[in-house]
């Protein structure tokens, strides 16, 4: 037996576990798996904390704003660092209305996908699910996109103590603890060291609940992305590997009905998805683009201290997971469009006239591939990272030549 035989397959649930994990950390239970009544309260509860952590931030966040004269005026650190707050918030807090409003909606696609999965270990290696499996590059992706979370959220308290530990070794007793934070709005004033604890906290679940909402609702398109793609990419084998000829006009037919049954279902479930995630493709693509902008020119007017390397971390972590989300946008136009190479390249020249014409439907039909689409505005794939990623280049080289840096 070979190590390809060998290998254990993937369940649906090995798909699903990653994303799902990712919103059960924020007392989300999506998928509404059995638990005990402790544990489900305690999820309830931590939720409710990370509600309460997003209003208390988002408060002082306006508020500061608006007292914009003794807060940011004249400061463009400041009101860039604003400014990716904001947008990072908008971005999470519009994802996460989206993920509710069309949450059973989501519910359902995954059932569906869950029930076209194949069963047992010959039908998994057939449909070679093992490939489709969160490719190594994502699971680096997720390790690093943490990393960064980690960084920026304990950066300000390990450099508060590294700098008083630094003090007190050279001024002694006269030494003091500067309370810095992750976020630039101050919201208490007279700091003491229990204030402290309780600012870090907030900064910690506030953190918790955008940045898993921002990466947790992307993994969801992904997994099912994935899924239509191992559908798309099986279909297409089928047809390449499948010998028509005149002597069993019939029985090629009755293939040829099946595959286009299955391949009409795939364009239905690609659609639903279109449906739930276009908005939030569409103003995901707005807001990273707009936060890279800002990030960069932070970057550039900050120098790299220690918040110019955490924001230059998350601009990496923030362009990777828009690439993610390109490249699976990518993979479905690939395997969709492979379908219409796979009756060319079957032999059809054996087959009868009827099927010859039916296959040329299929032909037309896969000629038009599934996309990933911002609401028809902009298709998802690797050329729109491309573009993305040119537009920040270009408006770091103009920042860079105005400021003269």
């Amino acid at each position: 037996m070979t190590n390809a035989e060998e290998e254990k397959q993937r369940s649906y649930d090995d798909f699903t576990y990653i994303p799902n994990l990712i919103l059960k950390s924020l007392g989300i239970d999506f998928l509404q798996s059995p638990k005990p009544l402790w544990k489900d309260i305690l999820m309830r509860v931590y939720s409710c904390v990370c509600f309460l952590s997003h209003c208390y931030i988002a408060y002082y966040l306006i508020l500061r704003t608006i007292q914009w004269e003794e807060n940011l005026a004249g400061n463009p650190v400041i009101i860039m660092r604003f400014g990716i707050v904001y947008f990072f918030v908008a971005n999470s807090d519009v994802k996460f209305i989206i993920f509710l409003y069309y949450r059973r909606r989501l519910k359902n696609l995954n059932d569906k996908l869950k029930a076209l999965y194949p069963n047992g270990d010959k039908q998994c290696r057939e449909y070679r699910v093992n490939k489709f499996f969160w490719p190594r590059i994502a699971r680096y992706g997720f390790y690093y996109y943490y990393f960064v979370v980690l960084f920026v959220v304990l950066g300000p308290i390990t450099q508060a103590i590294l700098e008083y530990l630094y003090q007190r070794h050279t001024m002694g007793s006269e030494a003091k603890f500067i309370f810095l934070s992750t976020f630039p709005m101050e919201r208490i004033k007279n700091m003491s060291f229990g204030t402290y604890a309780f600012s870090l906290l907030v900064d910690t679940t506030f953190s918790h609940f955008i940045m898993n909402i921002n990466l947790g609702t992307d993994i969801w398109m992904m997994c099912h992305s994935a899924q239509l793609c191992m559908h798309f990419s099986y279909l297409g084998r089928q047809l390449a590997e499948y010998k028509p000829s005149r002597e069993k006009e019939q029985e090629d037919l009755e293939f040829l009905v099946n595959l286009v049954r299955r391949h009409e279902q795939l364009f239905i479930l690609h659609k639903e998805l279109n449906d739930i995630f276009g908005i939030m493709l569409a103003y995901n693509l707005f807001s990273t683009a707009t936060t890279l902008c800002c990030v960069v020119f932070y970057t550039i007017l900050q120098g790299l201290n220690r918040e110019g390397i955490g924001f230059l971390l998350f601009f990496l972590s923030t362009s990777a997971q828009f690439y993610m989300v390109s490249y699976y946008g990518q993979l479905l136009i690939d395997l969709s469009e492979h379908i219409a190479l796979a009756a060319y390249t079957q032999n059809w020249y054996n087959a009868s006239i009827n099927y010859r014409k039916h296959l040329l439907l299929i032909m037309q039909r896969a000629q038009r591939p599934v996309e990933l689409s911002a609401k028809g505005v902009i298709i998802i794939s690797r050329e729109t990272f491309k573009r993305m990623m040119n537009i920040t280049y270009y408006y770091f080289t103009v920042i860079r030549r105005v400021m003269g840096k």
